[in-house]
């Protein structure tokens, strides 16, 4: 749509389209429902694509001076143009955007800027020019300045402020263009507008830098005159053909829009960097180039970022769900190194054409991005590391070992299939291969020529595994000593039972020489087993002296069990010297046994035994020692000694050889001396009674075949009584070609006393009873009565 109320075909629309509007403000499709430029833009992917490979073609002037004629012709666009027949007013407004249509290996950004000296402007008819003149000059690869050549010469009909101000700014190329009348001579023209240009180069404020510099130094010149459209119509075509295969034929030796001359904007880029020059220059702020290319470069790096890191995540989205789930990922380090090169490819081949620092930054940034998010997968994938190889390493040790875990089974099973064969070497192997296991896999996870580094964890490891074989170690000497330990004890266990079964008087000495017999073997042999575990010479004999006490200690033990059961071998020892005869039968007690001197000597014997038990000789010269004696012990247990039967000698104590202390003996003795006292009272009964009853005389005997001799008749006449003494004869018969009549006779005499004393005890209770209490008979037969 135009000012001049000359209608624009649909067709026009899709060629041409207005950038900035009468206000000076961007057409936006959404808000001012006219087709924009960035929606023309984006159906032209063809432009898109051409990257660097295009230029800018701008063009400024009086209004009504011909600009978007000119364009139409050069170009084949269709800007719309002034309808001389209803009047010269303004017909191009704000900036107007086209894609030239032309048969030429080069694509062509058109732009139609509105004409200067406008009476629609008024008097913001100035700051409106120097803003479209200056977009036109940032974007424009070409500028064509429009003029008649008869206002050359002018001030404002020559737009000299409009020079002016275009010199302020850098341009690549400046061409000027005019209708020329063809009276006025070409270079006469040509020479007036450089001396304007130089003069207005000379009043220009310029930097310290430039201030020598001239016009020419920033700029190219070329010069070009048409003749007049209306009356010159064949000459103008003719002229203008010429002027056209200058753009258009880049085999011209004439040809302008060079490659050189190009802004380094990529064709993509173009609609977001134009609309912030423009933006920049409305607002009245200075027009930094550089920092607009840049403003460019960022915003659409950071687009390039955004689109390529999203693709990464999605990428990388499976490793790190597998990290994550405590797996480990193979070739860590090669797999992401290749999702980053692929990522930042994805990144280099958009951003390319853009300011090359920019870029190079947003690519460090997303680099920062992507090395930021490994690391944190590499750290967890480590510490992942780290709990499998601890899992490796125990899952080593229970494969490659006897070890169990601890069950009501593994109990049962013998110390020695617990035990490590040589585990100074197999724990070496162990740590090695954990260590390789998890060094690895850590090489593999680590991002190439990242400089990460797992060395601390690697140590975390080794010291933990260092630890853990130091406590496997303890734990398997401890298993070793308790193994010999048990291993010697089960070997002279046998003999010692029989040794304290017997409780000799050389008990000792017969336990010594088991005790070092056997102590030298498996010492020999204790000795062997740790040089498997690389032990020092000290240590080895520290642990050596600490197994003989040990072993020293659980003899203790084992002596000290063995005389829980003195109480009854007190008794076995004294039944068997003062009870029992030289047969092991009930000893007879007649009137001629002295039987208070063999009472004191069975419990002589008995309580020597426990002397025996009550101290540990494992010397030699402790064997005919005594430490217990009921009747000589020391006031209190920190003055104890040994004894000697041979001198009056006291020999120190030393009291970790102590089975049982003072009072536990004085208690054994003390109950075994009140066991015994009842033995003696049954024996002294016995003895009186059998020296009581004497023997049958003679004449008794005589006596009672003769007065008996009826009752013989008697028996035998009769069978069942012949049959009973027949019966009682051969019994008697027996016993005594069994040479049992002895023991028949001792037991029937034994249970016959001893029923005989269980009536006299019931008698003399009876007796004492009504004896102290007189009383309850008294009433007891008051009651009978």
């Amino acid at each position: 749509m135009t000012s001049g109320g000359e209608d624009i075909t649909e067709e026009q629309f899709t060629e041409i389209v207005q950038f900035i509007d009468h206000n000076g403000d961007i057409v936006n499709e959404e808000n001012d429902n006219k087709k924009s430029f960035l929606s023309c833009l984006s159906s032209k992917t063809d432009f898109l694509e051409k990257g660097f490979d295009y230029s800018v073609i701008a063009i400024l002037g009086p209004q009504s001076s011909g600009k978007s004629t000119l364009l139409n012709i050069l170009f084949n666009t269709k800007f719309a143009v002034m309808d001389s027949h209803t009047g010269r007013k303004q017909t191009t407004q704000g900036v107007w955007m086209g894609i030239a249509n032309v048969e030429s290996p080069e694509t062509f950004l058109i732009l139609d800027v509105e004409g200067t000296d406008g009476r629609e402007r008024g008097e913001d008819e100035k700051a409106f020019e120097r803003k479209t003149s200056l977009f036109s000059l940032v974007l424009s690869s070409v500028l064509i300045i429009n003029m008649w050549a008869h206002d050359i010469g002018r001030y404002n009909a020559a737009n000299i402020g409009l020079l002016k101000t275009v010199f302020e700014l850098n341009l690549q190329l400046f061409q000027k263009s005019r209708d020329h009348d063809g009276e006025t001579p070409l270079e006469k023209l040509r020479n007036t507008i450089l001396e304007d240009i130089k003069n207005i180069w000379n009043e220009l404020t310029k930097p310290k830098d430039f201030v020598n510099s001239t016009a020419h130094d920033f700029f190219n010149f070329e010069f070009t005159s048409l003749p007049h459209k209306v009356y010159s119509k064949d000459n103008f075509k003719l002229e203008a053909e010429v002027l056209k295969k200058k753009f258009l034929d880049p085999t011209n030796a004439d040809f302008i829009p060079k490659k050189e001359y190009r802004n380094d904007i990529p064709a993509d880029g173009f609609y977001k960097f134009s609309n912030n020059v423009w933006e920049t220059i409305k607002a009245n702020r200075d027009l930094d180039l550089p920092s607009q290319k840049e403003m460019l470069a960022l915003f659409r790096c950071d687009e390039f970022v955004d689109q390529s890191f999203a693709q990464f995540s999605v990428d990388i989205a499976p490793l790190k769900e597998k990290i994550e789930k405590g797996r480990i990922v193979d070739n860590f380090g090669e797999s992401t190194k290749k999702m980053v090169a692929a990522c930042l490819e994805r990144y280099d081949v958009p951003s390319a054409r853009y300011h090359s620092e920019t870029v190079s930054k947003k690519r460090q940034t997303l680099d920062s991005r992507l090395m930021e998010m490994i690391k944190t997968l590499f750290d967890k994938q480590i510490e992942k590391l780290y709990e499998k190889s601890v899992e490796f390493y125990k899952n080593l040790v229970q494969e490659s070992s006897n070890i169990k875990k601890v069950s009501a089974a593994s109990e049962k099973q013998s110390l020695e299939s617990q035990l490590i064969p040589h585990f100074s070497v197999w724990s070496r192997n162990i740590r090695q291969n954990t260590l390789d296991y998890f060094e690895k896999i850590a090489i593999e996870t680590v991002y190439p020529e990242s400089g990460w580094s797992f060395i601390s964890v690697q140590q975390e490891l080794d010291d933990f595994i260092a630890k853990e074989i130091s406590v496997l170690k303890e734990n398997q000497l401890n298993k070793l000593s308790k193994f010999m330990k048990d291993g010697f004890f089960q070997q002279i266990t046998p003999n010692l039972t029989k040794i304290t079964e017997h409780a000799q008087d050389d008990m000792w000495k017969k336990i010594t020489n088991l005790f070092n017999e056997n102590l030298f073997k498996f010492e020999t042999t204790y000795r062997k087993r740790l040089t498997d575990f690389d032990t020092k010479e000290s240590d080895a004999e520290d642990t050596i002296e600490m197994w003989k006490l040990n072993t020293k200690e659980q003899l203790k033990e084992k002596i000290r069990d063995r005389a829980q059961l003195l109480p009854l071998r007190l008794k076995k020892r004294f039944e068997e010297g003062f009870t029992l005869d030289s047969r092991g039968l009930p000893r007879k007690w007649s009137k001629t046994d002295d039987i208070d001197s063999i009472y004191q000597e069975a419990m002589f014997n008995a309580e020597k035994l426990v002397d025996l038990f009550s101290y540990m000789r494992l010397q030699e010269e402790e064997f005919e020692l005594t430490f217990y004696s009921k009747d000589t012990q020391p006031d209190d247990d920190d003055s104890l000694y040994l004894t000697s039967l041979k001198s009056p000698t006291k020999y120190p104590v030393n009291y970790t050889n102590i089975v049982l202390q003072n009072d536990q003996c004085n208690q054994i003795i003390d109950d075994f001396r009140k066991d015994t006292k009842t033995d003696l009272i049954n024996a002294r009964h016995e003895q009186s009674r059998t020296s009581s009853v004497g023997g049958v005389p003679p004449y008794m005997i005589l006596l009672l075949c003769v007065l008996g001799f009826n009752e013989f008749i008697a028996i035998l006449t009769n069978p069942l009584l012949f049959f009973l003494v027949v019966l009682l004869g051969v019994g008697f018969f027996v016993l005594h070609k069994l040479n049992l009549s002895g023991p028949f006779i001792d037991f029937s005499s034994t249970l016959l006393v001893s029923f005989m004393n269980k009536i006299k005890d019931v008698v003399l209770q009876v007796e004492h009873l009504s004896a102290n209490h007189p009383e309850s008979s008294d009433a007891a037969k008051k009651k009978k009565d």
